[in-house]
């Protein structure tokens, strides 16, 4: 229940900012007939791009994925698990269409797990680390390339009052990330966490305190509940730590993150072309991965409205009109959906071979 409330609040705030969003950009256009004259006019900007940019766009996107899934493969090697392309393709494209479309109830990346240990006579557990290292890969090459842009901009950033903030909220998240890594690949977390955990809950004297305000069986239940919290932690440590040892693996995986990220941004150069934008083209280097490392934060849904919010007032400083800001932002979002709308495809021919979603579901982790 509280899952499903966290996701409806997410689709509310993504809801919400679209709308003032929107609001604003259409009253500025026709103050009388906002939802009108300003809509239509919005849709035909957006049905109208130029179709040689767009397909350009569309392209960079498709190599991006295939760029993906050359890097979870390697991954998926360090663990000895053994796909062929064409299998992690179908994986992928599957993940992508859950993650899209379910919002968050299952999560494609439990269905790739599951599907990839599935394959390969592994456990759940297993597959689940690769998806998880994959994905602290990619946020690692996003915010490598946004701390470069940004280091090399800091003038433009620092210097101007609407781009301000997005900088310091960059960096903010840059240093959580830094922190998380170092604790992750940290020898010493597991013992410290089982110490921390016998002198909460089984040591005399602080025990007998914590029995003044909760019953033996609640000590007990979330001394149980740390530590399958515990042993989660240990294997994402044992994990990335394994991972860590394989150096050609890392070094690989890295660079094809930054290949991934910098043809983000060139897709986006594409998109702002078949929208008519002009702006200097190093400003999309530097608000690309900046808008995308904050919407990565999961306040919303895939990051809409967050996304769309960041892109106005961003591209504003350049020059670029809020309605072609805000177009920029959803016609990458459209084509990132459409590769997902490729991905439940793919799931209706899979399915009839491969477990249900109902045994997904109930799968042991171990």
């Amino acid at each position: 229940m509280k899952k499903h409330l966290g996701i409806l609040l997410r689709c509310g705030v993504s809801a919400g900012i679209l709308y003032f969003i929107f609001k604003a950009i259409f009253e500025k256009e026709n103050p009388e007939h906002p939802w009108t004259v300003g809509a239509a006019k919005l849709w035909h900007d957006l049905t109208t791009p130029d179709p040689l940019w767009l397909l350009g766009g569309v392209a960079l996107f498709a190599f991006i994925c295939l760029v993906n899934i050359q890097r979870w493969q390697i991954i998926l090697r360090v663990q000895h698990i053994e796909l062929s392309f064409w299998r992690a393709t179908e994986l992928f494209f599957i993940g992508h269409f859950f993650n899209s479309f379910m919002l968050g109830s299952t999560g494609g990346d439990v269905v790739k797990a599951y599907y990839a240990a599935q394959e390969t006579h592994h456990k759940k557990a297993e597959a689940v680390m690769t998806i998880i290292i994959d994905r602290l890969i990619g946020l690692i090459g996003l915010f490598a390339v946004a701390a470069v842009m940004m280091l090399a901009n800091l003038h433009l950033l620092f210097g101007n009052k609407q781009l301000k903030p997005m900088a310091v909220s960059v960096l903010s998240i840059l240093g959580v990330l830094l922190v998380c890594l170092f604790v992750g690949f940290w020898p010493g977390l597991g013992k410290f966490l089982h110490d921390w955990r016998e002198r909460v809950f089984h040591q005399g004297h602080k025990r007998q305190f914590w029995k003044k305000f909760f019953s033996e069986e609640q000590l007990d239940r979330w001394s149980e509940r740390f530590a399958g919290v515990r042993a989660n932690i240990k294997k994402m440590i044992g994990a990335y730590q394994a991972y860590a040892a394989h150096k050609p693996a890392l070094i690989k995986t890295f660079l094809l993150a930054l290949v991934t990220h910098f043809s983000l941004i060139l897709s986006a150069i594409c998109f702002g072309k078949s929208l008519g934008i002009e702006v200097n083209l190093g400003f999309y280097f530097v608000m690309v991965p900046a808008i995308n490392c904050i919407a990565a934060v999961p306040v919303t849904i895939n990051g809409l409205g967050v996304r769309e919010g960041l892109f106005v007032a961003a591209f504003g400083v350049g020059g670029v009109p809020s309605e072609k800001a805000l177009l920029l932002s959803l016609l990458s979002f459209a084509v990132s959906l459409f590769f997902s709308v490729v991905g439940g495809v793919v799931y209706l021919f899979f399915e009839r071979t491969h477990p249900s979603m109902a045994q997904i579901q109930a799968a042991p982790e171990e």
